[in-house]
């Protein structure tokens, strides 16, 4: 990196590798991959869909479904991964689920349990980028 070079002009990994400060959240800033709303969007449908299911109302479960983040590449590329793992990363994943969603998906039809598979494929994707880290208390 140049001496000329100031912070404002440098792209925000060179400045980081630079001032050696504050690298991941400038990093994550300039990305901005959105990994809460993403999830959150994914909980409000599954609960939409569950409520929906309850209530036998077809249209909304529908709506649900379709709302989803089917279009997630990097759900869809973690996706075979979560299925064929096993072992701390595939239990971390199912733990943290369960945390979220604490009941099985119902017998009404198969689509509730596909959510179920892709929520756990995000969270595996989330857990390959930044382990999680559980405490026991």
């Amino acid at each position: 990196i140049l001496a000329q070079d100031t912070p404002q002009r440098l792209k925000p990994h060179l400045f980081c590798l630079a001032s050696k400060t504050h690298c991941s959240a400038t990093i994550m800033a300039a990305t901005n991959p959105q990994a809460v709303q993403k999830l959150v969007a994914d909980l409000k449908m599954m609960a939409a869909y569950e409520t929906a299911a309850d209530w036998r109302e077809t249209k909304a479960m529908d709506g649900a479904f379709a709302a989803m983040s089917w279009d997630d590449a990097s759900v869809k590329a973690a996706l075979p991964e979560y299925l064929a793992s096993s072992g701390a990363d595939r239990a971390k994943v199912d733990y943290a689920f369960n945390a979220l969603i604490p009941r099985p998906p119902q017998d009404i039809d198969g689509r509730q349990a596909v959510m179920h598979t892709w929520l756990k494929a995000r969270l595996f994707s989330y857990n390959k980028a930044f382990p999680f880290q559980f405490s026991p208390y």
